[in-house]
């Protein structure tokens, strides 16, 4: 028996159940996908911030009640406005790792003073950052417009593809192509890049939606030691058995909720941001998240309990409740 294993018989019903449900407008016309500037200055912000979004437990603005990915959005749209360097030098000359470290440790904290930022791993991000930038200096012109459109609007195009040329930079290595297809997401949402082969989309799947697909039942954990490591949330040396079953399924769920492979991630990630997290709602009756991010992306009248309670492995099962995404060191997320 496998390791990790697909229950598709689980994931149709999930997707089933999805079928019901569509996606607030407010949600795609948010500010950061809807702010104005050309096309060149929203790539920039859509690819810089996919680069180095990765494991951003620690990341708060708490004067502005922001967390993770949401410090993320504002702290780059500020550097947008502001005109950082980033966003407006870029073509005029190389950069240094120091100094997008510095721009990231003032946008990246409260009040903009370097002492406060709550962004981690500083030099690993700006130094994804730092690649990206002077490798298009040299061969775009510092365009990042001309890196992309270089591409064709394809995915894979005998090595001139989105996912080829992105998957050379460190920020983007990730053979599940979690980050780049994230940027795909946001620069799609914003209107500003069009895929033209989506059959070759690979599934944004991030640690939230793991643990809610292996929570579903959706993807079973037949083995009984890595079931005990990821229960007990200790380390493991890869996530890929249960990440490569998370996105076969995740493909099952699309096609049954005949909703868009892109548009996955916009239900399954705050849910397990906000409602299938520490405390399951469908145990303790409340979500996380102050507002429910759930609540605030998916079309719903009321959310008193988790629109896949009835389904849901872990909503009956303490066993599939305490599953935990695999603890695993990567910059792939």
């Amino acid at each position: 028996m496998e390791q990790v294993s697909v229950n598709e018989y689980q994931s149709r019903k999930t997707g089933l159940v999805l079928n019901k449900y569509g996606i607030r407008p407010s949600f795609y016309n948010r500010e950061f996908l809807s702010f104005q500037a050309v096309r060149e200055i929203k790539l920039r912000v859509y690819l810089f911030s996919a680069a180095i979004c990765h494991q951003t437990y620690s990341l708060v603005n708490t004067k502005k009640n922001l967390y993770g990915w949401d410090f993320m959005e504002y702290a780059f749209l500020q550097m947008a406005k502001q005109k950082s360097f980033l966003f407006n030098e870029l073509s005029n000359r190389p950069v240094t790792n120091e100094e997008v470290k510095n721009l990231l440790s003032l946008f990246f904290s409260h009040d903009g003073k370097p002492q406060h930022c709550t962004l981690d791993t500083l030099d690993e991000r700006a130094e994804m950052l730092t690649e990206i930038c002077n490798y298009t200096t040299k061969h775009y012109n510092g365009s990042i417009e001309a890196l992309i459109d270089s591409c064709n609007n394809k995915l894979y195009d005998s090595g001139k593809g989105i996912y080829e040329l992105l998957g050379q930079f460190a920020g983007f290595k990730d053979p599940w192509k979690k980050k780049i297809t994230f940027f795909l997401k946001l620069a799609s949402d914003a209107r500003v890049l069009h895929i033209s082969d989506t059959e070759n989309i690979i599934p944004i799947m991030d640690y939230h939606m793991q643990r809610v697909l292996m929570r579903l039942g959706c993807v079973e954990i037949n083995d009984k030691e890595l079931h005990r490591n990821l229960t007990e949330r200790n380390p493991v040396a890869t996530d890929s058995p249960v990440r490569e079953a998370c996105i076969k399924s995740i493909k099952i769920i699309s096609e049954f909720s005949e909703q868009g492979i892109l548009k996955m991630n916009d239900f399954f990630w705050p849910l397990g941001r906000s409602c299938c997290n520490e405390n399951p709602l469908c145990i303790v009756q409340t979500c996380e998240k102050n507002p429910c991010t759930f609540f605030e992306v998916v079309e719903l009248t009321s959310h008193e309990k988790c629109i896949f309670e009835e389904v849901c492995k872990a909503s009956s099962d303490m066993n599939y409740r305490k599953l935990w995404q695999p603890v695993v060191k990567t910059d792939f997320y």
